[in-house]
């Protein structure tokens, strides 16, 4: 054979397979689109089944999920000055009032999916004999909050104690403002500190690590969800949102700990 006519062989055959290559990624993305994708903001208070309810819906509906998980306040202002993004999941109800305020969410998309109720996490068996808010000031305390500047979870615990009249003796016991909850859970259960204000679902999530003591008159909050009105595929995103907020998302939620029954 030739060199012309092998050069002209190599030439057709990777012609064909560029031709096999196209022909597939046409056929996976609908004729030449790319692929449906949509972009979560949520507080990390969520995360376990937030994650789970994104995978559940991409199988269901091929429509792929990517979700960002921090501080409720972080994911807000990164949506803020982006201007981009298809949700937002913040871990209680107040950033989605202030998200709707600043009209970085639309109002008349927003669905609750569950609640937490703020408690004052310890480590299993509660060794320190914490009983209320007044007892994170002893002397030998190490204490933790979420940052109260972007985690819902820290401003909930700072309103607490200056409700209850300690923030200002529980503040030098503070060795710790958390990034988000998915850190104040894991200080507690790492044995980093001695207590922490979170939510009952993280002692539900690792019994075996934590147990949890009630604040008194402490309301419970829910977690929502709403469309972000800089999204080009708002159709689909109300999709998403009203499956976490239906039957087989809140489904998830409650196996994760969470509580789906309506205060």
């Amino acid at each position: 054979m030739t060199d012309g006519k092998r050069q002209f062989l190599w030439l057709g055959c990777g012609l064909v397979a560029l031709l096999v290559v196209a022909g597939g990624w046409l056929a996976v993305t609908g004729h030449g689109k790319a692929p449906a994708r949509l972009t979560v903001f949520a507080g990390a208070a969520s995360q376990p089944a937030t994650s789970e309810v994104a995978r559940l819906f991409t199988q269901q509906t091929g429509i792929s999920v990517e979700c960002s998980f921090g501080g409720s306040g972080t994911m807000l202002n990164q949506i803020r000055m982006e201007h981009f993004g298809d949700l937002y999941i913040p871990g209680s109800n107040d950033y989605m009032d202030k998200a709707a305020a600043d009209q970085l969410v639309d109002p008349a998309t927003r669905q609750d999916i569950c609640w937490l109720l703020p408690v004052i996490c310890v480590a299993k068996g509660n060794p320190k004999g914490i009983m209320g808010l007044a007892d994170l000031a002893k002397p030998d305390m190490r204490v933790t909050i979420g940052d109260p500047k972007s985690v819902c979870l820290g401003s909930i615990a700072k309103a607490a104690m200056e409700q209850a009249g300690v923030y200002a003796a529980v503040a030098p016991r503070i060795v710790t403002y958390a990034a988000d909850c998915q850190q104040i859970a894991s200080l507690i259960r790492l044995g980093e500190v001695d207590a922490a204000i979170g939510y009952d679902v993280f002692q539900r999530q690792t019994p075996d690590d934590m147990d949890c003591v009630p604040i008194a008159g402490a309301p419970r909050v829910s977690v929502p969800v709403a469309v972000v009105p800089f999204t080009q595929q708002r159709e689909l995103a109300l999709q998403f949102a009203a499956f976490i907020a239906g039957p087989e998302g809140r489904k998830v939620f409650a196996c994760h700990g969470y509580t789906i029954a309506e205060p």
